[in-house]
C-alpha cells in the first residue's frame, strides 16, 4: 500500500525523535492530533503493529480521535468499512496491522492491554498509575500529547527521558484563515488564552472550577478543623481522603491525607489509624456505597453518608467556590486534580457548567465536606476544634 500524506510539524518530530517517549504539547487548533494521527497511520501502513489510541472515555474517543482516523482514512482513500469493527473500536489493515481505541476507565482492559505502539491522547487525564499499567505493555513508541494548562508537579512535566515538542496554531498549515484571525484577536482579548492557543505556554487552566493557592504551611492555631472527605476506590480508582480546615477570613486550607488503590476496608482503616484518626473525627463518605460506610463506622471510625440533594455536585461546587482554598505543596495528587478539574465542552465547544468526569477524586472528596460543613446551614450549628496529639489530623 502506497500513499501520498500532506503532514504537520507534529508529524516530523515523532519521526525524528530517538527516545523512545515522545510529548506533544499545544493548544487546541495546533494540529498535533492530526500530525500524531497521520504517522500512526503510516507506520501501520509500512509493516504489522498493534497500536493503541487511548483516552478516558469512551464518549471522548468517539468524538475525535476515532473520528480524526477515520475521516484522514477517507481523505487517504483507504478506509474500509469491512475492517472497522465497531463494537470492539479495532480497524484492521490487510498486512494485519491493528488499530485499537481503548478507554481506560475500563479496567479489565488495561489488564489485557498489549501494544507496539502507543498514543495517549490527553494524557493528562490520566493517572499515572494507568499511564506505567500501560508503558509496561508497549514495546515501542509512546506519545503523550496534552494540553499546556496541567499542574508544574503533574507527573508529565516532571517526567524525564523523553522528547518534549511544543506547537501552536502557526504549526498548522490546514487553519483556516478566519480561524487564524480569531486565535490572533486573543492577545487583546483574552490574554491568558492567546498564552495557551497562540503561543503555546504553560499556564493555568482557563476552565479550571476552583481558584487556589499553593502554600508550605499554615498556622494551626488560627484555624479550626471542619472535617473529613473520602472517595471510595479500589482498582481503577484511588481510595481518596481530604482534611478540611478553615479560618475566620473565609479561607479553607486543604490538605491530602490518601490517595492509593487497591485498598480493601482493612487497609483503609490501618491508614486512617495510622494518621490518628478516630471516631471523634467526622468522615464524610460518598453515600452510593453505603454499606463500606456502615462496615468503616463499625470499625470505629465516625464516618457519615453524604446527604445528596438535587444538582448536589453543582451546589457544592458552590459552595467551596465562595471559599478562598489554600493547598498544602506536599499534597501532589490533590494539586494535580484542582489544577485539571474543569468544566467541560460541548460538541460546539462552549464550556457548560458541568464539570468533566476523570481526575476528580479527592475533589469529590472535598465537596463531600463542603456540602455537609461549609453551607450556611451547616456553620450555624457551632464551631468547634479539634487536637490529637499536635498531629495535624
Amino acid at each position: 500500500m502506497q500513499v501520498n500524506i500532506s503532514t504537520t510539524i507534529s508529524f516530523e518530530h515523532i519521526q525524528e525523535s530517538n527516545q523512545r517517549v515522545v510529548q506533544c504539547i499545544g493548544g487546541t487548533r495546533s494540529g498535533k492530533s492530526y500530525g500524531i494521527t497521520q504517522w500512526l497511520i503510516v507506520q501501520g501502513i509500512e509493516s504489522k503493529k498493534d497500536i493503541s489510541i487511548v483516552r478516558k472515555t469512551i464518549p471522548s474517543l468517539k468524538r475525535t480521535n476515532i473520528k480524526d482516523f477515520k475521516e484522514i482514512m477517507l481523505e487517504l482513500g483507504i478506509w474500509k468499512e469491512d475492517n472497522w469493527n465497531s463494537t470492539e473500536r479495532v480497524y484492521r489493515y490487510e498486512n494485519g496491522t491493528n488499530f485499537t481505541f481503548v478507554n481506560t476507565d475500563d479496567a479489565d482492559k488495561l489488564r489485557g492491554f498489549k501494544s507496539d505502539i502507543l498514543w495517549l491522547d490527553e494524557a493528562s487525564e490520566i493517572d499515572e498509575q494507568s499511564y506505567f499499567q500501560l508503558s509496561i505493555r508497549t514495546s515501542g513508541k509512546i506519545i503523550l500529547s496534552y494540553n499546556p494548562t496541567v499542574s508544574p508537579y503533574h507527573w508529565l512535566r516532571t517526567m524525564t527521558d523523553c522528547d518534549r515538542f511544543v506547537t501552536t496554531y502557526k504549526d498548522n498549515p490546514f487553519l483556516p484563515a478566519e480561524m487564524i484571525k480569531s486565535i490572533e484577536d486573543l492577545q487583546s482579548k483574552n490574554p491568558k488564552l492567546w498564552s495557551i492557543y497562540g503561543k503555546g505556554e504553560f499556564t493555568a487552566n482557563d476552565k479550571a472550577i476552583y481558584q487556589f493557592r499553593i502554600i508550605e504551611d499554615w498556622d494551626e492555631t488560627q484555624t479550626q478543623f471542619v472535617g473529613f472527605g473520602l472517595d471510595w476506590g479500589y482498582s481503577q480508582d484511588p481510595t481518596a481522603v481530604v482534611a478540611v480546615y478553615k479560618d475566620n477570613n473565609n479561607q479553607l486550607y486543604v490538605e491530602e491525607v490518601l490517595y492509593e488503590r487497591g485498598l480493601v476496608m482493612k487497609d483503609i482503616a490501618d491508614r486512617l489509624n495510622r494518621f490518628g484518626i478516630d471516631k471523634s473525627y467526622e468522615i464524610w463518605c460518598d453515600s452510593s456505597e453505603p454499606r463500606s460506610v456502615e462496615e468503616l463506622y463499625r470499625m470505629g471510625f465516625n464516618a457519615k453518608s453524604v446527604k445528596k440533594g438535587p444538582d448536589s455536585i453543582k451546589f457544592g461546587i458552590s459552595v467551596l467556590q465562595n471559599w478562598k482554598i489554600n493547598v498544602l505543596r506536599s499534597s501532589q495528587n490533590l494539586i494535580n486534580e484542582m489544577y485539571g478539574y474543569q468544566y467541560s465542552t460541548d460538541k460546539h465547544g462552549y464550556t457548560t457548567d458541568v464539570p468533566e468526569e476523570g481526575l476528580d477524586h479527592l475533589m469529590d472528596a472535598l465537596r463531600y465536606v463542603g456540602l455537609m460543613k461549609l453551607t450556611q446551614t451547616a456553620q450555624k450549628k457551632g464551631t468547634y476544634a479539634l487536637s490529637v496529639g499536635g498531629v495535624r489530623y
